[in-house]
């Protein structure tokens, strides 16, 4: 017999913590323990929680300055678990993420000048 939480670790095919994989089952309403069957399958429950465990591990640390590179995927490893993450959010009817990428935005403010007045 097959666990609910031992199929989402064999749909993964990525390393991953057991604790993350178990807080992502209880956040969807599911029983680790439980029988994987062709109904969990089919569940929304268990669709999310294979999305959230794939999304978790593009979030993971990932560094690269010119050609070396420190993390566990590559950029196009990233991409692809983003984009099968995505297909089973969309599958749900949830909203798709993005690749988590931290993103800067310049804005550029006028400095507002105020008629010098002497201090009473």
């Amino acid at each position: 017999m097959k666990t609910v939480k031992q199929a989402i670790i064999d749909e993964i095919y990525y390393p991953i913590s057991e604790g993350l994989v178990d807080n992502k089952l209880i956040e969807r309403g599911l029983n680790g323990d439980e029988e994987y069957t062709l109904d969990v399958f089919k569940s929304a429950s268990y669709k999310g929680c294979l999305a959230d465990c794939l999304y978790s591990l593009i979030q993971a640390i990932n560094v690269s300055e010119s050609d070396k590179s420190i993390g566990t995927l590559s950029d196009e490893q990233r991409k692809l678990i983003l984009r099968r993450a995505n297909a089973l959010y969309k599958s749900i009817d949830e909203d798709e993420k993005d690749d988590g990428e931290p993103t800067v935005e310049i804005v550029s403010l006028k400095r507002i000048r105020r008629p010098w007045r002497p201090l009473r």
